[in-house]
């Protein structure tokens, strides 16, 4: 009688270390898969075609304000008829993976204008540049560089900052190409943005990047114990 009992009494006891194998290894997946999709993110969401621009630059400045950490500054809020014109389409990419803290992102524009509108944006590009006259308080104003680091000059609401670069880039016969890109750190990472728009020194300026490295015109305050940031602007 004592055998049997001891028999089943190990047969319960074997059966509940089979039950917590179980639980153990389903509750280790499952917090694998969370940490993955924690860090790695959402998939990748990429939008196309410059029919799709408006929405999509609305729904990014604000329905997820803060969240793609750019106020996307230097990118005009409608395209004008201009560049639809004779033909001609403006290129349109934009491309988001919620990941963990930061979001990976890359935006391009690219429009060829009507001389007019071509000027129009040129010169509200310009009114952000600050005159020698003015004062800017942190980084109030886009930051303007001939060329060099770039290959044209460039209007910069970004530079470096954050693993982030954003600018509008001047690229000479009515056409403006106009740049986001956030955590995309590797020249191999940028999917639609040609090459030759992107610095020089694209992926060497990351190298040993610090926090309060580099320019940031969304910078609202900047003490030695915190920085603020307005990316609704």
């Amino acid at each position: 009688m004592s055998d049997k009992k001891d028999k089943k009494g190990k047969k319960i006891f074997i059966g509940v270390l089979i039950g917590l194998g179980v639980s153990i290894m389903t509750l280790f997946v499952a917090f694998v898969v969370f940490m993955i999709y924690f860090f790695v993110g959402d998939p990748v969401k990429v939008t196309k075609g410059a029919d799709k621009y408006e929405n999509t630059m609305n729904k990014y400045t604000k329905e997820v304000v803060g969240k793609v950490h750019t106020g996307l500054y230097t990118f005009p809020e409608t395209i004008p008829d201009s560049a639809f014109l004779d033909g001609k389409e403006p290129v349109f990419y934009f491309s988001y993976k919620d990941t963990f803290n930061s979001p990976t992102c890359e935006v391009y524009l690219e429009c060829e204008y009507s001389k007019e509108d071509y000027e129009k944006e040129i010169g509200r590009l310009r009114d952000k540049i600050p005159s020698k006259e003015e004062d800017p308080k942190l980084t109030e104003y886009l930051k303007y560089e001939e060329p060099g680091r770039f290959s044209n000059p460039v209007y910069i609401a970004l530079d470096k900052n954050g693993h982030s670069y954003e600018y509008a880039m001047d690229l000479g016969d009515n056409k403006i190409a106009y740049i986001y890109t956030s955590y995309k750190q590797r020249l191999s990472k940028i999917k639609a943005i040609p090459k030759e728009y992107l610095p020089n020194d694209f992926e060497k300026s990351f190298v040993n990047l610090g926090w309060r490295d580099g320019f940031n015109v969304y910078l609202t305050q900047d003490t030695e114990g915190f920085r603020t940031f307005d990316y609704d602007r």
